[in-house]
């Protein structure tokens, strides 16, 4: 039995229910906060693989997929909705303390993430996918840009909501893509966090039609991608990670507040370290 079920079992069900439920908070979290991925938080925390087999290959073992995903989905909505609701408004006065916090949690399930990345034995030659990849990320650091920045609508349309909640869906499920930058560029990213903060149950549901509807196509097509190109494909995801933690930097300065900033980091990374441990 590898290690990963050991401490599997040696977790009661309900503090597995609680733990996936967790960090499918912080994932749904991650989903919803400017600069960050849902799909940078999953792989980030031992998560990715095992959701991407337990979603294509449901019908298999529908009872025990089941029991592995409806925690992760109960909280990755919840965190959606808290971060849509209250991160929002945290981040305009705390903008830079969740920031490092972020930071610290991408980073911290990289060491578990490499190991798994090595399961089937590393070649140098997989070091192109990762930069491939980190390529592909910076394109995000275009979106950034405020000169690229379209205006902002009032309330979108059900065919902007579905549009919306599938870019939220391939953001969760490809690491790296972060899709508040995409909405922010098409001038959306208000109106979807103005319709969970007033409750507009329509606008919602068009949102959760989009998501719904493209995540199934992405997360098959995700899981192919891994079984055919094992060290390819996290490799190349390794590549949007790196660029993901540089693109959520806040920046540094000598100060008091960047050691307390340092100090949240620190916790991120050893909360992210131990749920990947615990989780996958």
């Amino acid at each position: 039995m590898d290690e990963s079920n050991e401490k599997e079992k040696k977790l009661t069900p309900r503090s597995v229910f609680l733990l996936h439920m967790l960090v499918g908070a912080v994932i749904g979290i991650g989903g919803v906060l400017p600069g960050v991925s849902g799909g940078v938080m999953a792989v980030s925390l031992g998560l990715y693989k095992p959701m991407i087999d337990a979603i294509a290959g449901f019908f298999k073992a529908p009872k025990k997929n089941l029991r592995f995903l409806m925690p992760i989905g109960l909280g990755a909505g919840l965190g959606f909705f808290l971060g849509a609701v209250v991160l929002s408004g945290l981040m305009e006065r705390w903008y830079t303390e969740v920031m490092w916090i972020f930071l610290g949690l991408v980073t911290g399930g990289v060491p578990s993430f490499i190991r798994e990345a090595n399961e089937r034995g590393f070649k140098k030659r997989y070091l192109l996918a990762t930069l491939f990849g980190a390529a592909l990320a910076s394109l995000m650091i275009f979106l950034k840009s405020e000169n690229v920045q379209m205006s902002n609508v009032e309330s979108l349309t059900p065919l902007m909501a579905l549009i919306s909640g599938a870019i939220v869906s391939v953001g969760t499920v490809i690491p790296g893509i972060s899709t508040s930058f995409i909405l922010m560029y098409l001038g959306w990213y208000k109106a979807m966090m103005d319709a969970f903060a007033g409750l507009d149950v329509l606008t919602v549901l068009f949102l959760a039609a989009g998501a719904a509807g493209c995540f199934i196509l992405t997360v098959r097509a995700a899981r192919w991608f891994f079984d055919r190109f094992h060290g390819w494909a996290y490799y190349a995801v390794l590549g949007f990670l790196i660029v993901s933690a540089a693109l959520i930097f806040p920046g540094f300065s000598w100060d008091w507040e960047t050691l307390v900033n340092i100090a949240l980091a620190a916790g991120g990374f050893a909360g992210a370290y131990v749920m990947g441990k615990l989780s996958v």
